[in-house]
């Protein structure tokens, strides 16, 4: 992306199997290093049993 242009990126992450977990939308002029907290904090909790909750997948 040129400094100079107007557009956006798309981040995403995904499990192991493709299934996308989360997406955020960026400005077209940010630096892609920053992303991934933010990304990885977005991923919503894992639903399963009663038991002790997972937070995050094992591998992405």
């Amino acid at each position: 992306m040129d400094r100079g242009k107007a557009g956006s990126k798309h981040h995403l992450i995904v499990a192991a199997h493709g299934i996308p977990l989360a997406a955020i939308t960026t400005d077209g002029n940010r630096n892609d290093a920053t992303q991934p907290i933010p990304l990885i904090q977005a991923v919503p909790p894992i639903r399963g049993k009663r038991s002790r909750p997972l937070r995050r997948p094992k591998h992405l």
